[in-house]
């Protein structure tokens, strides 16, 4: 059974799943910031064991910022990327966001397109650490996810 579980600033496991995918597997150098102090981290258990990360970071009261998602390799491919970004909307959501937005890999904006969000600035391409990065946004007014059936 999957777990989600919320925390303010990263926690250990969030942390460790951050280093595993964009230090060793990406080879990032500046994967914690300032702004991890104040954020909403999200961790995804698996079991009991962590298997996804992201985080929520308030820009304004009707905007949040959804980054630093991260899934262990064993479980990509598998929806838990679509789930974490659902429990990330929701808990903006009920925040009070209206907008999401995302500064994603450029190589990974099909995956951020597949779950509702859409480039903005005129899909302009920046740089963040040599790697080509895209902002995308989702609205939130009128999301509404999907809820699975008793059974």
């Amino acid at each position: 059974m999957v777990q989600p579980v919320f925390t303010i600033g990263p926690s250990n496991a969030a942390k460790e799943i951050r280093e595993e995918v964009f230090v060793v597997e990406q080879g990032f150098q500046e994967e914690f910031d300032d702004i991890d102090a104040a954020s909403i981290s999200l961790v995804l258990y698996l079991d009991g064991y962590p298997i996804a990360t992201g985080r929520l970071v308030k820009i304004d009261p009707a905007t949040y910022q959804i980054g630093r998602v991260a899934v262990r390799k064993p479980y990509r491919g598998q929806k838990v990327g679509t789930y974490l970004m659902r429990f990330l909307c929701q808990k903006a959501k009920s925040m009070g966001a209206k907008t999401a937005i995302v500064h994603s890999q450029f190589d990974k904006r099909e995956f951020y397109n597949r779950v509702g969000f859409t480039e903005i600035n005129g899909g302009e391409v920046d740089e963040e650490e040599g790697v080509p990065h895209i902002y995308l946004a989702k609205d939130l007014r009128t999301y509404y996810p999907k809820r699975r059936k008793k059974q």
